[in-house]
């Protein structure tokens, strides 16, 4: 009731999926099968935005003050300025004229669809939009009830999904609100001493090494049944195998390579042990010498990594490192880690169990809020959609 979507139009919309998925994944999304899926979606989309700007019209929000619309016109012509720069580089050459450089450019916008006025027209959509979702929600309000069963909600998902050391640290460390700490945390800080690009090398092929003599180790300690063969005209030569004390010698070997590469990380790690005994703080001893970033980004750098006896997140050595600190406030022996030697500061424990509500009341509120805004304007759109009494044709796309 009262518009018409035309199918030209909505396979326009399509088109702009079908390149989305095509420049960003390399895939057409009818060799996936889901081109009808996003056929209805771009006659879904185009519905929506009519029966908004019918909406935006019928309350007077359509309508756009001079100091508005100029705002909006210059933002506009800013916009395709820019647009025109950052593909005006694709039509230089030394038989270019100065008026072309800028006259190809445009022409090829246009070609795409990118015109001063399409995209003013885009904006003015965008504010009338915006002006639609602040009517409809601004008297949108939270209760405490309704904070404390977004608290609740967020506690029992995060009690069930933190089973998982890689889910509960993946949260902490992106810096998301936490509300359930599971047992067995403790915050820790470190100072990596790093391997040098070419110590990593040698590291990776020291344990490669090590990693197939004790495999050939194991396989001499421990034969299994070779299967017979079948026979042939000509007898098989079994390989020979070299002898447990052989191999054990090469294991030996390599050892010694790994520890004197470690040994040349040395100097550096107890610099930071002899400066922190001494009384330097460990956050100091972190500006100075660490070289891992997570101690130099947020959250981390101030939050610290979790870990526990079982933790998965981290290389072995470093949970093993952090979890052998006896005292809060005590640093670990040198780690020989993947990546180098780490010195651990235990920093804390984490209480484990439900964070208390007051402490994050304002962020559970906020998003709260956010959620309940959100839920008010798509309800009254769907409302508003189901009003005007849509037909679908979808066997025209």
């Amino acid at each position: 009731e009262g518009g018409v979507i035309f199918r030209d139009d909505a396979l326009e919309v399509y088109q702009q999926y079908e390149d989305m998925f095509s420049q960003s994944y390399g895939i057409s999304l009818a060799d996936y099968g889901m081109d009808t899926q996003y056929k209805q979606y771009a006659v879904q989309t185009l519905v929506r935005e009519a029966v908004i700007a019918q909406k935006a019209a019928e309350m007077g929000l359509d309508q756009i003050d001079d100091e508005t619309m100029a705002t909006l016109t210059e933002q506009a012509a800013s916009s395709f300025e820019s647009y025109i720069t950052s593909v005006s580089s694709y039509f230089t050459g030394d038989d270019v004229t100065e008026e072309e450089t800028r006259e190809q450019p445009i022409a090829y916008l246009e070609s795409v669809g990118y015109t001063q006025d399409s995209i003013l027209d885009s904006m003015i959509e965008s504010y009338v939009g915006e002006q639609v979702y602040n009517e409809v929600t601004k008297d949108v309000s939270v209760t405490d009830e309704d904070v404390q069963t977004a608290y609740d909600d967020l506690v029992a998902t995060q009690e069930s999904s933190f089973t998982s050391d890689s889910a509960y640290n993946s949260s902490r460390n992106n810096g998301e609100l936490i509300v359930f700490n599971p047992e067995g945390y403790r915050a820790v800080k470190h100072v990596l001493v790093k391997f040098t690009d070419e110590q990593a090398t040698r590291y990776s092929d020291l344990t490669s090494t090590l990693s197939d003599l004790n495999a050939e180790l194991e396989s001499v300690q421990n034969p299994t049944e070779a299967p017979e063969a079948e026979e042939t005209a000509e007898p098989t030569e079994e390989p020979e195998l070299r002898t447990p004390e052989a191999i054990q010698a090469d294991i030996d070997a390599a050892q010694a390579e790994l520890d004197a590469l470690y040994e040349e990380l040395m100097p550096t790690a107890q610099e930071v042990i002899d400066k922190f005994n001494a009384g330097t703080s460990f956050a100091d001893l972190i500006a100075e010498y660490n070289e891992d970033p997570g101690m130099q980004n947020e959250p981390t750098a101030t939050n610290g990594y979790a870990v526990s006896a079982n933790s998965t997140t981290w290389d072995p050595a470093f949970t093993a490192g952090a979890m052998s600190i006896e005292s809060v406030g005590g640093i670990s022996a040198p780690v020989r880690g993947q990546n180098g030697i780490h010195i651990i500061l235990y920093e804390s424990d984490i209480p484990a169990g439900a964070v208390d509500l007051e402490s994050v009341r304002a962020e559970i509120e906020s998003s709260a809020l956010d959620d309940k805004i959100s839920d008010t304007y798509n309800a009254v759109i769907n409302d508003w959609i189901t009003a005007v009494n849509p037909i679908y044709y979808y066997n025209n796309l």
